[in-house]
């Protein structure tokens, strides 16, 4: 069953590591370690990868937003629920951020595209982070708001495991629905000759 509202936290936990499993499975990537862990969470953050394994506080994550300013929702450009947390970092996973000079792609990649997908994007590994998220929990819709660099994705990772059209993994929600057809027509936007 995928995400959808009135879904709990740790549904979206069990539903976002059973994905990312997936993801892992198809395209041949060895899959972290995941540890669910309780209290107060480290350094201010609800997760973070380090060596092989992603630490998570599931509690801390966001749940599904609606209203106002909370606009996480799975498979939205704007995803801090745990099903989106752990592929942000899966992200660092495969950017190869367990050797000690940091991300690999992210780095060669960000200057193609340096627009930040979200607010969360303050370094090249953040931001590499979050492109990936959405590649892995909505790639039909990380293909229409990032048009310039989406064959380097496919040419590194070229199984889906989300299949489904933007559209229906957001069916949910109107108003994410909405919101994803800005995202893509601003992303379509050509400037004017000058």
């Amino acid at each position: 069953m995928p995400p959808c509202i009135g879904s709990s936290k740790s549904d979206l936990f069990e539903m976002g590591k059973a994905h990312i499993a997936r993801w892992c499975e198809l395209n041949a990537v060895e899959m972290p370690r995941v540890n669910p862990r309780r209290g107060s969470p480290d350094f201010g953050v609800c997760a973070y990868y380090r060596d092989g394994e992603i630490e998570i506080w599931v509690q801390s994550c966001a749940a599904i937003g609606r209203v106002g300013r909370q606009w996480s929702y799975p498979g939205y450009v704007v995803d801090r629920t745990p099903y989106g947390v752990l592929a942000h970092e899966l992200g660092h996973h495969v950017d190869r951020q367990h050797g000690p000079a940091g991300g690999v792609l992210s780095h060669l990649w960000r200057p193609l595209d340096a627009a930040p997908l979200t607010s969360y994007c303050p370094n090249d590994n953040e931001w590499f982070a979050e492109l990936f998220r959405l590649f892995v929990t909505d790639p039909d819709l990380f293909e229409r708001v990032r048009p310039r660099i989406v064959d380097l994705f496919w040419q590194e990772w070229p199984t889906k495991a989300e299949r489904r059209p933007w559209s229906d993994v957001l069916a949910d929600s109107a108003r994410h629905l909405a919101a994803a057809e800005n995202k893509i027509r601003q992303a379509n936007v050509r400037p004017r000759p000058g």
